[in-house]
């Protein structure tokens, strides 16, 4: 059961990357002429294409999984140990409590050696990748939102049906599209 626990940290962060990107991005895509149930309908389907992505054949998914080994070899004898420390002989229990104590320290060590922060920003940015190259493919332009735009933004719910007009607006006005475009 163990070992599941640093694939779940994994996939929590993956999961939250595209929603961490969604709160912080300043850019949105647009397409003139788009209808709005054909813009909700691409970016679902883009959204999917990076969602369920199969990363594990990335540099971080190895990573993971190599210190995942570590870290069950490393902790197999930590159950010993630690009922060592605690109903052995005095002297013992130092002992035991000692070999518990370098046993978190090297698990500590083979987590912070994955830079998981780092590995899971280098996944998300892939995953983006991914909707980014969808979106283009239907024809989709990236714009970078004005600061009154933004600011408008960060009042509507994310999720909201608002939101989506809000931005369905903006991304299907010419206009925005022209100045805002990169």
């Amino acid at each position: 059961m163990r070992p599941a626990l640093p694939c779940a940290v994994a996939l929590a962060f993956l999961l939250s990357a595209p929603l961490i990107a969604a709160k912080t991005e300043a850019t949105s895509w647009g397409k003139p002429g788009v209808s709005i149930d054909q813009y909700r309908t691409d970016a679902i389907t883009c959204g999917r294409a990076g969602y369920y992505m199969d990363v594990s054949h990335t540099e971080a998914a190895h990573v993971f999984k190599d210190a995942t080994g570590q870290l069950a070899a490393n902790e197999s004898g930590l159950t010993g140990a630690a009922m060592a420390a605690a109903d052995g002989p005095p002297q013992e229990r130092v002992l035991a409590a000692m070999e518990v104590a370098d046993i978190a320290n090297r698990s500590s060590h083979i987590v912070e050696s994955t830079r998981p922060k780092e590995r899971m920003k280098d996944v998300g940015a892939l995953m983006q990748s991914r909707v980014d190259d969808c979106l283009k493919d239907r024809g989709y332009m990236r714009f970078r939102l004005t600061s009154e735009q933004r600011k408008h933004l960060e009042r509507l719910h994310l999720g909201s049906v608002d939101r989506h007009v809000y931005l369905y607006q903006l991304a299907t006005n010419p206009d925005v599209l022209k100045a805002q475009a990169f």
